[in-house]
């Protein structure tokens, strides 16, 4: 019974994916990014920033945004983060702006 729920939510998913991949590569270049297959939850390389092993910490003071902190997931998280990209066109927009407006 919850079928065509669960393709609403997958399309919607999908769309704000390669929002954000749309969004990364113009405004963005810089951060290393590959497509998520089966989560809502998107890598940020952001070594080529300079920021340090926790760029997730830079970036909650510098552009008031907060990812998850890659190096709560090991050695290989090191100057990354996770971008939850669950939600809707709009604060994505926001969200990529701010970061756009911190790393420029």
């Amino acid at each position: 019974a919850g079928a065509p729920w669960l393709e609403a939510v997958r399309g919607h998913l999908t769309e704000r994916r390669d929002q954000l991949a749309r969004r990364l590569a113009t405004d963005l270049p810089g951060v290393g990014f590959s497509l998520p297959e089966a989560t809502y939850l998107a890598w940020l390389d952001l070594r080529s920033y300079g920021l340090g092993d926790n760029p997730a910490e830079v970036l909650l003071d510098k552009a008031s945004v907060a990812l998850s902190a890659g190096p709560d997931f090991g050695v290989h998280g090191l100057g990354h983060a996770r971008l939850n990209f669950a939600t809707s066109a709009s604060i994505l927009d926001q969200l990529v702006d701010r970061l756009a407006a911190a790393l420029a």
